[in-house]
């Protein structure tokens, strides 16, 4: 909105596809609050930020709020089976 505020509690963002950056790396992102969960499907690892006080996403504290790190992957989970996302296939070699 103008004012910078959004009308959703959380959004969610789906990487299916190689793409040239990133060292193609696949993957989902969940933005809800102050905090925000990448999730790699190559090796299952997240990064969660306090973009708060880490708008460079520099710190990750996963390790940190592991609690909070599985709920706010369940619910990138959840969103995906809801939306029915495509997920990635090992390309043939």
């Amino acid at each position: 909105t103008q004012h910078g505020v959004l009308e959703r509690d959380a959004l969610f963002f789906h990487y299916p596809n190689y793409a040239w950056h990133r060292s193609n790396r696949l993957g989902g992102a969940i933005r809800a609050g102050d905090y925000k969960l990448i999730e790699r499907f190559d090796d299952g690892s997240v990064e969660l930020y306090d973009l708060k006080g880490d708008l460079g996403e520099e710190h990750d504290i996963a390790s940190e709020k592991p609690e909070l790190a599985a709920r706010l992957r369940a619910r990138l989970a959840a969103w995906r089976v809801e939306v029915g996302a495509a997920m990635p296939v090992e390309a043939p070699r």
